[in-house]
């Protein structure tokens, strides 16, 4: 399915959330905010549970019960999202899009399959944001950024305009990416990781770990193959 705009998205009428943990549990306020009902969260794991008043289904169980629905990959580890997605998709479930109504959004910008965007947030002119992505609360992409599938933009993260950023990356709460430029963006390859508050200056090679004021190379330490497991 090709990229939207906000003109061109869809509210969802109902909706399904695999995940029951704090990013499902997010997604789900933040969805009923804007009047869309959310239906279940799924997790094998947790079924047959309730979390915060709303029941939590095996995968088969809800995949014959909500065919109809929007669903969503409500989870933070980057490696997982992917799994869940390839799930999704192989038993031809439908893909919702959410862009909060309270994030900025321009007419120029464009969202992939199974995107989340959060309160708060700026898609300025230009954006390319690639499918499964999450923009996290108060997050601002300034003009032409791109992001890749699967990568998660933690609260408050900052990229200036001419930021390509690759396919599963994750950056941390609160970084700040230096602008590129129209013939020279700044890159951050595919699976890099941006520690929180860190402020990039240049090129992050793809599967970097960085940290600091200015970004340096920094040990990914045992739990950096998948940055989203520490989310």
């Amino acid at each position: 399915m090709a990229m939207q705009g906000r003109d061109e998205l869809r509210s969802a009428r109902a909706a399904v959330l695999y995940g029951a943990g704090g990013q499902a549990r997010e997604l789900r306020y933040e969805m009923e905010r804007d009047g869309v009902r959310v239906q279940a969260f799924v997790d094998d794991l947790a079924a047959g549970r309730e979390v915060d008043g709303l029941p939590v289904l095996a995968f088969e169980d809800a995949a014959s019960r909500f065919k109809d629905s929007d669903w969503f990959v409500a989870i933070g580890a980057i490696a997982v999202r992917r799994r869940i997605a390839d799930r999704l998709r192989a038993a031809g479930l439908p893909l919702g899009r959410f862009v909060s109504s309270t994030a900025h959004m321009l007419p120029s910008a464009r969202v992939g399959d199974g995107v989340q965007v959060f309160h708060g947030a700026v898609l300025s002119a230009s954006i390319r944001l690639g499918a499964f992505g999450l923009v996290n609360f108060g997050c601002v992409l300034s003009h032409d950024v791109h992001v890749g599938a699967f990568a998660t933009l933690c609260p408050g993260v900052h990229l200036a305009g001419h930021v390509h950023v690759g396919e599963g990356v994750w950056i941390g709460v609160g970084a700040s990416i230096r602008n590129g430029s129209p013939d020279r963006p700044l890159m951050i390859g595919d699976g890099a990781f941006i520690a929180a508050g860190a402020c990039v200056v240049g090129d992050v090679p793809a599967g970097a770990v960085v940290a600091g004021v200015p970004a340096r190379p920094f040990p990914s330490g045992p739990a950096g193959k998948d940055p989203g497991a520490r989310a």
